[in-house]
């Protein structure tokens, strides 16, 4: 396999120009262009989609743990209520987790859309499903804790 630096890029506007054309991005300041690869916009593309994908699962869990919390709030103000302590306790607890779990999920796709776009730029591809098993893991232990509030405060009443 020829190394990225020795590769021809494709037929294009820089292709056959002798100066460097400079590009201003984002948080970034001036970069080099240089002519796309083949299939390299489309795998940028797919790494971009896959990022926004990851924030709105993570807005999702961060939306739903508000309304968990705030939901236990709401019962213990409402008049004539008779929830138990620690039911609005626990969704105040499943609350904050899930809110933060989003944040986790933020934080890991955002160092997973990093990683992957600096691997398209030098052409090289290493997987790695540890980043998958932390938010799988993560999401089975909010998953049971949910379980354990739910048997817990349905036997309570």
């Amino acid at each position: 396999m020829t190394p990225p630096e020795q590769r021809t890029p494709p037929d294009n506007r820089l292709a056959g120009t002798a100066r460097k054309v400079m590009l201003r991005l984002p948080f970034r300041g001036e970069v080099e262009a240089h002519a796309p690869y083949p299939n390299e916009m489309r795998d940028h593309l797919a790494n971009v989609r896959t990022f926004l994908a990851w924030v709105r699962t993570a807005i999702t869990i961060m939306g739903f743990g508000f309304v968990v919390a705030k939901f236990g709030l709401l019962l213990r103000e409402l008049p004539g209520t008779h929830a138990h302590p620690l039911e609005l306790h626990f969704s105040t607890i499943i609350g904050t987790i899930l809110v933060l779990l989003g944040g986790v999920f933020l934080v890991l796709s955002v160092l997973d859309f990093l990683a992957i776009r600096e691997q398209i730029e030098k052409q090289l591809m290493a997987f790695s499903v540890r980043i998958h098993l932390v938010l799988a893991a993560l999401l089975i232990a909010v998953a049971a804790a949910m379980a354990v509030y739910i048997w817990v405060t349905g036997y309570s009443q």
